[in-house]
């Protein structure tokens, strides 16, 4: 059956459950009818997997998560800012390098542990902090949290993820992990009453998000597509059960311009980008938790954040939803690794979806690499077992990688194993 002749019967069939009393008594509107029309068929030929054990990549959970989630939240964690050119440049980025493999290494055992702060974690493979993420999967951050325990996988909560709904969220999620998390604060809202809130969980690291200057996030425009009344949530009977009791920041009202906007809401006249070095200074004082900024992508503010007494850097452009530069992180990783000169950890993240991504990394100096768009599709797939399979499969590529081109363990992965592509 061809794809057109497809649609066709599916807009028929969904065209007559519109028109049925059944759809009404279930408690339907036509508007989901209107939805799932609106919604792009899955490309000829896709697999789409039924059960972990079918996964050979990440990607096979990027479809299951397409088919799990409304297009509105599925739109909003999958595209990007601007024309999505920093997301494709993220993906792009690897394509610049190629690496140099080894034959009859001899190697059979590979260990891939690293030493952050003081605590070793079983891979260089963490979770990058995502918010709001019980729009993916019920109490999402304590089921990630839960998964991150299974696997001993350093977790970056953002306070985005569970204080805007729950005020006990965090302290939910370090139940479920077993011990304090990592806690990621955005921009401006870091201010001393938040970090004494993360301080009274026993956060030992506060990762300070400084890339939230506002952006023409794409993936907002998923409420038009999915058809949300007047655009807004509140008032939607799909959205209102969690968007009515998100505080006045973090919503969508039918004021709001649904082509700019940046990730804690509308830029409205003058720019959001408020802060500046003085800023660092200040929380650098007011803390004795590690301080890590996370969204450094020059050298030069690397240089500064040590001279500020930082603790680590985060190298990321928030997975493409905050950058018009159209530069991959991979890209700016070795000016800041230069600027840094060994003085605290380089960790990375955005557009990181398989081992021989993340290999690429370490070859060039990063410390340790976040993936986020790979676990949420994970998470919303098929719950703590998605997360738990996607970070198996990522570690098993990078054991792969590494045993191919003689590192069996990550201090003897070298930088001349990768060759600059011409």
């Amino acid at each position: 059956m061809t794809p057109s002749k497809k649609l066709s019967e599916r807009r028929a069939f969904l065209t007559f459950l519109a028109a049925s009393p059944v759809l009404a008594y279930s408690g339907f509107s036509s508007r989901w009818v209107d939805e799932v029309l609106a919604a792009p068929l899955p490309q000829q030929n896709e697999f789409v997997i039924k059960s972990v054990k079918e996964a050979l990549n990440v990607f096979d959970f990027d479809a299951a998560a397409r088919v799990k989630l409304t297009p509105a939240h599925y739109t909003f964690i999958t595209d990007g800012s601007f024309n999505n050119e920093t997301l494709r440049a993220n993906r792009e980025g690897f394509d610049k390098y190629e690496v140099r493999l080894r034959r009859l290494t001899g190697i059979t055992t590979v260990d891939q542990s690293v030493k952050l702060f003081g605590k070793t974690w079983e891979s260089p493979i963490f979770f990058s902090p995502v918010g709001r993420m019980s729009a993916y999967y019920p109490d999402g951050a304590v089921v990630l949290a839960r998964a991150a325990k299974a696997t001993r996988t350093l977790q970056i909560l953002s306070g985005s993820a569970v204080v805007l709904i729950d005020p006990t969220g965090i302290e939910n999620v370090v139940a479920a992990r077993g011990e304090p998390v990592w806690l990621a604060g955005l921009g401006s809202t870091l201010d001393e009453k938040a970090i004494r809130r993360f301080e009274s969980t026993g956060c030992p690291v506060l990762v300070w998000t400084i890339d939230d200057g506002g952006a023409n996030t794409i993936g907002a425009k998923s409420l038009q597509r999915a058809g949300v009344r007047d655009l807004e949530r509140e008032a939607d009977d799909r959205c209102v059960g969690c968007h009515s009791n998100l505080p006045k920041i973090s919503r969508i009202s039918p004021s709001t311009p649904m082509d700019v906007l940046g990730s804690i809401g509308s830029l409205q006249g003058e720019t959001s980008v408020k802060l500046n070095w003085d800023d660092v200074k200040r929380v650098r004082n007011m803390t004795r938790m590690k301080l890590v900024l996370k969204g450094i992508v020059a050298g030069e503010d690397a240089a500064l954040a040590v001279k500020h007494g930082v603790d680590g850097i985060i190298v990321s452009n928030h997975g493409g939803h905050e950058d018009a530069s159209g530069r991959g992180t991979i890209e700016c990783l070795p000016e800041i690794v230069s600027a840094v000169g060994g003085k605290i950890p380089v960790l990375i993240d955005s557009g990181f979806r398989g081992g021989a991504d993340i290999y690429k990394a370490l070859a060039l100096g990063a410390t340790a690499v976040g993936v986020g768009r790979p676990h949420i599709w994970g998470l919303a797939a098929f719950g703590q077992e998605g997360v738990e399979t996607v970070i198996a499969i990522l570690r098993r590529e990078l054991q792969a990688i590494m045993a191919q081109t003689g590192a069996a363990t990550l201090a003897q992965i070298r930088r001349d194993s990768l060759i600059p592509r011409g």
